[in-house]
């Protein structure tokens, strides 16, 4: 999965993954999650195309 130009780690919770994206720390990626309603603690890799794409849409609204 990529987000924002960065390929996220698929063996990772989405929520630490997340992180991986600059400007986006813990506390971010749970507020991103939690607006999406995806569980922090799946995997990067089972996350379905349209919650990737809500994801997507939630971090690039944050300006950095």
């Amino acid at each position: 999965m990529r987000i924002a130009g960065i390929t996220l780690p698929d063996k990772k919770q989405i929520a630490f993954a997340l992180t991986a994206v600059y400007g986006v720390g813990r506390a971010r990626a749970l507020t991103i999650l939690d607006t999406a309603k995806i569980d922090p603690t799946r995997l990067a890799k089972d996350i379905s195309t349209d919650e990737e794409n809500r994801i997507r849409t939630l971090v690039e609204q944050h300006t950095i």
